[in-house]
């Protein structure tokens, strides 16, 4: 299973064809392009047309896109959410010169409280953006009432729009569904969305592990983290692999080795 990296981990320094080679040179192929500013400059045409000839030269494959989320696309306010719309549309203009996996998109902010309304209006950001651009949107899980697993599946089969699934995002909460990607990072057990790199935290990664293994995942797991330490980065995606392997081999040793208890559903059969 390949892990790839968000350039994230460049944080608001200007995102250059030198710090992508940082990520190749690291033997990092699957990279996701995380749109914000001042860092991945999107909307410079040059800095746009550039970062997709590199991908092409270096024959890597596909990126996927995180999509910006200064503004919020469910505000209250319809000026916030147009504003927010249209820093979309001005985003994924990268998709015309470059072919994209997928697009992360956040529903709400933080702790936002959930309101019907959300649905309505998340249906018309979802609907601009595959129309605006037809790629395929997963919706990233948050520590808020609206971008929960059980929400993000609600608002999926009320608007029952193709190409549509979920992100989940280890720094902000357990893994309580079903998702098509992962966003691989750490905190220290608290409410801080730290974005530390794996095994830096509080997180029990073992336990994600098995449940990856059991649930058969096979998406792409592409390490989030807020620093360009990239030795870190390595060690992570290596501990990873190892522990995924491990897993894989034989799940009841490994839940021996790493004091993982047997599911109840498990135990009864």
């Amino acid at each position: 299973m390949d892990v790839g990296i968000s350039t994230r981990c460049f944080g608001t320094a200007p995102l250059t064809l030198d710090l992508l080679e940082r990520l190749r040179r690291a033997e990092f192929t699957q990279i996701e392009l995380h749109a914000w500013l001042p860092g991945f400059n999107y909307a410079n045409r040059s800095v746009a047309r550039d970062t997709a000839r590199w991908f092409r030269e270096n024959e890597l494959p596909a990126p996927s896109l995180h999509l910006p989320f200064e503004k919020n696309i469910l505000g209250n306010d319809k000026f916030e959410r147009q504003a927010a719309l249209d820093e979309l549309k001005r985003c994924l203009e990268l998709s015309d010169i470059l072919q994209l996996r997928f697009v992360v998109l956040h529903l709400g902010e933080p702790s936002q409280d959930f309101n019907p309304a959300a649905f309505e209006y998340a249906y018309a950001a979802l609907a601009t953006v595959q129309s605006f651009s037809g790629c395929r949107v997963l919706l990233e899980t948050l520590s808020n009432e609206i971008a929960t697993f059980q929400r993000i599946e609600e608002f999926k089969a009320a608007a029952q729009l193709a190409d549509v699934g979920i992100c989940y995002d280890t720094g902000h909460g357990e893994m309580d569904g079903t998702c098509d990607a992962i966003h691989l990072n750490d905190n220290n057990g608290d409410d801080h969305d730290s974005h530390l790199w794996p095994f830096d935290g509080a997180r029990n990664w073992p336990a994600l592990v098995e449940r990856l293994t059991m649930s058969s995942f096979n998406g792409p797991l592409i390490l989030e983290a807020g620093d360009d330490k990239l030795n870190k980065a390595s060690d992570s995606r290596s501990r990873l692999k190892d522990l995924m392997g491990e897993a894989a081999n034989s799940i009841e040793e490994f839940r021996l080795k790493y004091k993982l208890p047997v599911s109840r559903a498990e135990d009864e059969r």
